[in-house]
């Protein structure tokens, strides 16, 4: 038996957007949100000065994925910190 075997070498730039994974009327860079990280933007509204910890227990998750999906919302620019570590104080961008 023969196993006939063709690879492909494809740019990456090269792929419209649907390709690469985007969804159609989306945006360049903007991903969709998952809904715990809508959660998390739900609870910020009604406690901004919530922590991480506290986030975490209110939505029985560990503290390790509401940091990341923070970073995440952070570096998205949906969510800011405004203040110090004990006073501060999230901002939720609209």
């Amino acid at each position: 038996m023969q196993v006939k075997l063709e690879l492909k070498i494809v740019n990456a730039e090269n792929l419209t957007a649907p390709q690469r994974g985007r969804k159609e009327g989306q945006k360049e860079g903007q991903k969709e949100l998952s809904s715990r990280q809508l959660e998390i933007i739900h609870l910020l509204e009604k406690t901004p000065t919530a922590t991480m910890s506290q986030i975490a227990e209110a939505m029985a998750i560990t503290y390790r994925t509401v940091r990341r999906d923070m970073e995440y919302l952070q570096k998205s620019r949906i969510i800011s910190r405004e203040g110090g570590r004990k006073e501060g104080r999230w901002i939720i961008s609209k």
